[in-house]
């Protein structure tokens, strides 16, 4: 056993020791991107380094990636990759990443401020629009809601089920939930019910619930901001709860 520990803390210290490379090469690819039009290969980069990480217990660097990864689809799905604005923030993400491995090479300590930093940076970058997690198993569906909200101030991010969207709520913040309570994993009931329990910033998010259930045969509707019949979403409810959502805000 001890023989097996030996070997994954070898391949855990190979990689750290590999990371300065790894984000020079990012560096690399994040500097050519404001002179080539494809981002193909900054994107898996980053994505790889996302899911190695993970592998290897380094949670803080695939929070790290995970949040430069959902600015840099923030910033195509708007056109805005390739300038210099661009640059500047995602550079940013990589001096995280410097100081994190620096930190973990010589103290093995992850730097205390992480969460502040990508939380600045996230607000920078989302500072005016309204972001919003969608939790809809249903392509279909999926579509319906980006149509309902076409020309809207918002950033949509969608996921599958609960469980996918409970990793991203624990490591972003959102200004909305939309969940789905017919997902094969963690509805939105269920999901909602897990959040309240978490203590990080979308523990009091608003939640809109979406089903096909009638209102009436519902429990726990008091967890919701609003439910939502979901043949209801193209007929411009959801666009009107989210109008609500923005005149009520600070």
């Amino acid at each position: 056993m001890n023989d097996v520990n030996d070997i994954l803390e070898h391949l855990r210290r190979g990689f750290l020791d590999d990371m300065p490379a790894r984000i020079n090469k990012i560096e690399d690819e994040v500097m050519s991107s404001n002179r080539v039009n494809s981002y193909d290969e900054l994107f898996r980069r980053v994505h790889s380094l996302k899911g190695t990480a993970g592998s290897y217990n380094y949670h803080v660097i695939t929070k790290i990636a995970h949040s430069m990864e959902d600015a840099m689809q923030f910033l195509m799905q708007r056109d805005k990759f390739g300038t210099k604005s661009t640059a500047d923030i995602l550079l940013h993400y990589i001096d995280i990443l410097r100081d994190t491995t620096e930190s973990l090479i010589s103290s093995k300590i992850e730097p205390l401020d992480i969460d502040e930093r990508l939380l600045v940076l996230r607000e920078q970058l989302f500072k005016d629009v309204i972001n919003i997690l969608v939790v809809e198993p249903s392509k279909l569906y999926i579509s319906m809601i980006e149509y309902a909200l076409q020309g809207m101030p918002v950033n949509l991010t969608f996921k599958e089920d609960g469980l996918q969207a409970l990793e991203n709520l624990i490591l972003n913040k959102y200004d909305l939930l939309i969940a789905s309570l017919e997902c094969s994993r963690l509805n939105g009931d269920a999901l909602t019910a897990a959040l309240r329990l978490v203590h990080n910033f979308n523990r009091k998010i608003k939640v809109v619930l979406v089903t096909s259930r009638e209102q009436s045969k519902l429990e726990n509707k008091e967890n919701f901001d609003a439910i939502l019949d979901r043949k209801m979403i193209k007929e411009g409810k959801l666009k009107e709860i989210i109008n609500t959502f923005i005149d009520c805000r600070p």
